[in-house]
């Protein structure tokens, strides 16, 4: 079954990421994985440590990034589950969840993956 990827990036709601990561892993991402389709997350959090400066350089304005695993024949079946309003609904919100601004995409794969041998 071909696999794509989701990723996640957002940001607590300023002086709560101690809530919201709690809220992160105790119930947002066990809730999204009850959603077909999707199999598996892994979170990260911008390490301290930043690239060297080169031109054309932007500071992230995100914190935090989710990587979700999808198995589907299809990102539109997922898209239509995933952003059903029953599977929505069943999802528990968070006020330490900065839901202005959040950076949501979904990928396909572009070639083979490759590791090092």
């Amino acid at each position: 079954m071909p696999k794509f990827l989701m990723t996640v990036r957002s940001n607590a709601t300023p002086g709560k990421d101690e809530d919201y990561n709690r809220w992160y892993d105790e119930f947002h991402v066990p809730e999204l994985l009850m959603t077909p389709t999707l199999v598996a997350a892994q979170r990260f959090r911008i390490s301290d440590v930043s690239p060297a400066d080169y031109p054309g350089y932007v500071k992230p304005e995100f914190r935090y990034l989710t990587v979700y695993e999808i198995e589907s024949e299809s990102l539109e079946h997922t898209r239509e589950v995933l952003w059903a309003p029953s599977n929505i609904a069943r999802i528990r919100k968070s006020d330490a969840f900065d839901s202005s601004r959040v950076d949501c995409s979904l990928y396909m794969p572009l070639g083979p993956r490759v590791m090092e041998r």
